[in-house]
């Protein structure tokens, strides 16, 4: 068949990720089944279209340029791109991507990691006979997110601080340097399962191997190297986490206004919004990386040119060629882009009702954008196809088990789905195969649904659109599909539905789930904990109990949230009753249902204006870099152990504090967030409170910010890579050869033993209470408040020099302090947070 080229009619019109190859100076589709999979002497454009939470349909464009590609094609690739923006609008965001450099935003897109494969046009990607390959070596290195690349087929491409991965075809060896994470044999476990599904037929061996591992299986795998000579070090194979750090920012304008086009610099200290001017064009570059901004009113020659103007920028300026660029347009900032401001237009502030009075106040100043928002919203509803067919199945037993009707939207944690829908593009039948993995979905599982998924690509003529959707990170047309009546329980297969029937009503459980969303499109219900501190004032929840539903009303929820929770109690309830809570009204039963009443985050800012929360990602390299990367789309998955984080919830502001994270991690993350809080002009007064919150610890005002929350899955502390290879090797134990679990050979416990064995990190004996402490000078490593001198009205006016805002009265001297708090400060630091707020708050100094 013949490929299409040129860029398709329907471009960016569905939600999802598209990909184009430039060949032959031309864009070609690539087929979905090979997302991730980039050939190193190629460029691609890769499309990412999806619905804002204002309902309209936004791009993120990329072009990703591969390190042996030719001149001519990233020429070719970036035209294509600016041809493509032209095609829609000039709206889409536009991002360079350059091989071993690819942002956060484009790596997340692939949560599989991305495979660099050699060659390019000529030598493309094809399916690989399992009796027919070509030997390769796969490089995995990472954290968050783990980059695979195939490299020489030789032991000097070993280090032991990666994985690797050897795949001859009906033998695949997974091979652990001694300073490997675990999140790089994981990403390699679930690899090598992949290419052992979905190119070898299910028929290749898989073989793991440590470093230090001596059997025959060792002696193929280093035969097949052409020895075990020159193996790296883990130094030598350099860090997961190395970056450079950021130069001060810097603006230039980008101007054809003098007849010739001039670059010229504008500012390199304090930036405000006021300096760009919407007639051109303006670079902004924070050393780290550049952002392209363009007026609404700028030429046609300045839009259409100016990715090609950041390029030449970096040339000129002796930049490395691989630092991020983003084009983005007036009116489209991104949050990233705006924090490089010292100044930009403050949030709307919307007045959060009193319980009493559930209609909010209106603002004093007339703002009629609502008025069309709406109208625009109800457009886009109607042509975003959620209204076709629909057939869901359940993978049960590694087949497909169709669901009834009724059932359509329920999902399990525990297991994986396949949806296709199937829609009229113009007269032509058109499909959509999504498929559903759960978090704790098996392994087997997932990688059915991917199969099964293939195989009904192919009896439609390999005509539909695929797309793997993982729990949490939904996107927008997935979740219009189910008409704001998704519903994730907990459990698996075995679970079942036991609501159907009367006789079944009264062994059912009494369940909570949490229900969150902006929009009637992205609004759904999430299983979570059965405790009062689930609760939290922003949302509505539904209580399942064996006499009633219970929908409770947060006071700060929103419209598309409490449409949802009628329509979905109703759903979880069956034939039981709907009973409607406002909070604050809860029925003696209400909470004796949660176990007894208890705290719960119910601050007035939960649920109030357009303002939502942010996660921010915190590494320190082993160069001594310190750096920030936002998390985009965050879920509860993207808190790993071996990091800190920062969640900014406007009204405070939280480090979240990994078990496995440095300490270098820990003091510059609590650093940078009270410098955030001090110096971010939006509104928020300058002493917004930090907390400190430790992994397995987190309270209710930090875990209502992610839709959900898994107890469990929180306080436990498991090994992802060992746990999944446990399982693996338990199953093959336990079945007949040749099962569906696959013959997997694990590492032997003791030289010449032949017994599966591995060790799983045991979970905490006893959870520590959930706390958020104020992130105190002690935390960040000042040491001279012990000694300091200062008076409390020098504190309060600010005489103190390089004083820590959040931490005002530990600068005051040790007798004034012990006259004020009535103790000394050792004993302070020992109060619980609040109290030391409401203190500080009295003496004037917070």
């Amino acid at each position: 068949m013949a490929k299409a080229r040129g860029f398709q009619a329907n471009a960016g019109t569905k939600v999802g990720l598209e990909i184009w190859r430039i060949e032959k100076m031309d864009v070609v589709l690539c087929d979905a089944k090979d997302a991730g999979h980039f050939h190193t002497g190629d460029c691609y454009i890769v499309m990412n279209t999806f619905e804002g939470k204002d309902g309209r349909r936004n791009q993120d464009l990329h072009f990703w340029l591969g390190e042996k590609s030719s001149q001519d094609e990233q020429g070719a690739v970036a035209y294509k791109t600016v041809e493509l923006d032209t095609k829609l609008g000039g709206k889409p965001v536009q991002h360079r991507e350059v091989q071993g450099f690819e942002s956060k935003l484009f790596m997340s897109y692939f949560p599989k990691g991305i495979q660099y494969l050699e060659g390019g046009v000529e030598t493309a990607f094809r399916h690989v006979d399992p009796t027919k390959f070509d030997p390769r070596l796969f490089h995995l290195k990472g954290k968050r997110n783990v980059r695979v690349q195939q490299v020489e087929r030789k032991s000097t491409s070993l280090n032991q601080g990666d994985v690797f991965i050897l795949d001859l075809g009906l033998s695949l060896y997974q091979w652990n340097g001694s300073g490997a994470n675990k999140y790089e044999k994981f990403k390699a476990l679930e690899l090598i399962t992949n290419i052992k599904n979905s190119e070898r037929g299910g028929k290749a061996k898989l073989i793991f191997l440590e470093h230090d591992t001596k059997n025959a299986d060792s002696e193929e795998f280093y035969k097949a190297l052409g020895g075990s000579a020159g193996i790296k070090t883990a130094e030598q194979g350099g860090s997961d986490d190395d970056v450079k750090a950021a130069d001060p920012v810097t603006l230039y304008r980008v101007s054809d206004a003098s007849g010739t086009l001039k670059v010229d610099k504008v500012a390199d200290t304090k930036l405000e919004r006021k300096m760009l001017d919407a007639s051109d064009v303006f670079i902004v570059d924070s050393g780290a990386e550049v952002f392209v901004w363009v007026g609404d009113k700028a030429t046609k020659q300045e839009r259409e040119k100016s990715m090609e103007h950041a390029a030449a920028y970096l040339k000129s300026n002796n930049r490395p060629a691989w630092v991020p660029i983003t084009r983005i347009i007036a009116t489209g900032e991104t949050p990233p882009f705006k924090s490089l401001f010292q100044r930009w237009d403050e949030p709307k502030k919307v007045v959060v009702a009193d319980a009493k009075d559930q209609k909010a106040k209106p603002a004093a100043a007339a703002d009629t954008t609502a008025l069309y928002k709406k109208q625009q919203q109800a457009s886009e509803k109607m042509v975003d196809n959620a209204s076709g067919k629909l057939t869901v199945w359940r993978i049960k037993n590694l087949k497909k088990d169709e669901l009834p009707k009724e059932e359509y939207g329920q999902f399990f944690a525990g297991d994986s789905y396949i949806i296709l829908y199937a829609y009229k593009k113009g007269t032509k039948e058109a499909w959509i195969i999504y498929f559903w993995q759960g978090r704790d979905s098996s392994s087997d599982e997932k990688a059915a649904s991917a199969l099964l998924t293939v195989d009904l690509d192919d009896a439609l003529g390999g005509e539909p659109v695929q797309v793997r959707v993982t729990q949490g990170s939904e996107p927008q047309h997935f979740l219009a599909l189910f008409k704001g009546k998704m519903i994730i329980h907990d459990g698996g297969y075995t679970s079942g539905f036991n609501n159907r029937k009367e006789e079944d009503v009264k062994q059912a459980p009494v369940a909570l789930y949490h229900i969150h969303g902006q929009t009637d499109l992205n609004t759904y219900a999430v299983q979570c904990g059965l405790a009062a501190a689930s609760l939290n004032s922003g949302d509505c929840f539904a209580l399942n109990t064996q006499s009633a539903v219970y929908t409770w009303i947060g006071r700060g929820a929103n419209d598309a949230e409490r449409k949802a929770a009628a329509a979905i109690s109703k759903v979880v309830g069956g034939i039981r009753k709907v009973v409607n809570v406002d909070e604050g009204k809860e029925p003696d039963e209400f909470w004796t249902a949660l176990g007894g009443k208890g705290e719960y985050p119910n601050s007035k800012d939960l649920g109030a204006g357009n303002v939502e929360p942010r996660l921010f990602h915190c590494t320190t390299a082993k160069t001594g870099a310190f750096r920030i990367d936002e998390i985009f789309n965050f879920v509860q998955d993207d808190l790993i152990n071996d990091d800190v984080i920062i969640l900014d919830a406007f009204s405070e502001v939280f480090v979240w504090v990994g078990h496995d994270s440095t300490k270098e991690e820990r003091d510059h993350a609590f650093k940078a967030a009270l410098e955030y809080v001090k110096n971010i002009n939006d509104g928020r007064p300058p002493n917004t409170p930090v907390f400190k919150v430790v992994s397995g610890s987190e309270p209710p005002n930090f875990t209502c910010h992610f839709h959900g929350w898994d107890e469990k899955k929180a306080s436990s502390f498991e090994d992802p890579y060992a746990k999944a290879l446990s399982a693996m090797g338990n199953a093959k134990l336990g079945a007949a050869a040749g099962s569906a679990a696959g013959d997997a050979k694990a590492p032997a416990a003791a030289a010449g033993g032949s017994k599966f064995q591995v060790k799983v990190a045991p979970q905490a004996a006893k959870k520590a209470p959930a706390k958020a402490e104020l992130v105190t000078a002690a935390d960040i490593g000042f040491a001279d408040w012990k000694s300091s001198k200062a008076t409390a009205d020098e504190v309060r006016n600010g005489k103190v020099t390089n004083m820590d805002m959040a931490n005002k009265e530990l600068y005051v001297n040790d007798a004034e302090f012990a006259t004020i708090f009535k103790m000394d400060k050792a004993a302070w630091q020992k109060l619980p947070a609040w109290k030391r707020q409401q203190a500080k708050q009295t003496a004037r100094l917070f």
